[in-house]
C-alpha cells in the first residue's frame, strides 16, 4: 500500500469520483462561485468558538461545527434544498481538517494517549479503520465512543476531501472540453479521459495521516498493482 500525502489546497485525488461527465460538470457549476483564492486557502476564519465561515449550498454562512457535527444538518426541512450542506470545496476541506486536528489533539491529551495512530481511514460502511499494530487502539476507540463529535469530524473531513478530490479529477477534462474548437477535438478529449466514464473503475480513498504531535495530513491511499 502506498500513501501519498499533500497539503489539501494544492489538490489531491480522492475516492468519491465522477460517475459521469454530465454530473461532474453540473456539480462543477454549483461550485463555480466557491473557488478560493490564495489568501483564503492559507487561513481559517473563526467568528467565535467553533464557528467558521463555510461554503454551503445556501451560500457562505457561519456554521457552528460543534453543533453541525453533533446533530448533522437540521431536520424537518420543507425540501432538500432547505437543508444546509457543506460543499466539497478546498476551503471547507482545509477548515475541517484544521478543526479535526485540534479536536483530535485535545482528545489524545484528555485521555493520556501517548501518540496518535500513523493513519486513520474509513471503510465503505463509514467504520473507522486503525492500523493493526497501533498499541493504543482500545483506548482510542473508547475515547472516540465517548466523544463521537471527534470521530464525526474526522469522518466528515475524509468524506468531503474525497468528494472534492473526485471533482478535481475531472477538472482537466472540463478545461480541455471548454477550449475544444471542433467536434473532432471534443471526441479526442472524450477518448483521452474515457476512464472518467467507467462506473467500475476502482475508487480512491482518503487517508488521514498523523504526525507524532497529532498534526493531521490528508493523503491518498493507492493499492499497488
Amino acid at each position: 500500500m502506498e500513501i501519498t500525502s499533500s497539503a489539501f489546497h494544492t489538490q489531491i485525488q480522492g475516492s468519491h469520483q465522477v460517475g459521469n461527465a454530465k454530473s461532474d460538470s453540473d456539480f462543477a457549476q454549483i461550485l463555480a462561485g466557491y473557488q478560493p483564492n490564495k489568501s483564503e486557502n492559507s487561513k481559517v476564519e473563526v467568528r467565535a468558538e467553533s464557528v467558521f465561515n463555510m461554503n454551503t449550498n445556501q451560500g457562505n454562512n457561519d456554521v457552528n461545527l460543534d453543533e453541525y457535527l453533533t446533530n448533522g444538518p437540521q431536520t424537518t426541512p420543507a425540501s432538500l434544498k432547505d437543508v444546509e450542506l457543506l460543499l466539497p470545496t478546498a476551503h471547507n476541506v482545509d477548515t475541517l481538517a484544521k478543526y479535526s486536528q485540534e479536536k483530535f489533539k485535545d482528545l489524545l491529551s484528555q485521555y493520556n494517549i501517548a501518540s496518535p495512530p500513523e493513519t486513520i481511514s474509513f471503510d465503505n460502511e463509514g467504520q473507522i479503520v486503525i492500523p493493526a499494530d497501533y498499541p493504543y487502539t482500545a483506548q482510542l476507540k473508547q475515547a472516540l465512543t465517548e466523544n463521537p463529535i471527534v470521530e464525526n469530524a474526522l469522518r466528515t473531513t475524509a468524506a468531503l476531501a474525497s468528494h472534492y478530490a473526485g471533482i478535481m479529477e475531472g477538472q482537466p477534462f472540463r478545461d480541455e472540453m471548454a477550449t475544444a474548437r471542433s467536434q473532432a477535438d471534443r471526441d479526442r478529449v472524450i477518448e483521452k479521459y474515457s476512464y472518467l466514464f467507467d462506473d467500475n473503475r476502482p475508487a480512491k480513498q482518503i487517508i488521514l495521516s498523523f504526525l507524532e504531535d497529532g498534526s493531521l495530513l490528508l493523503g491518498e491511499k493507492k493499492l499497488n498493482a
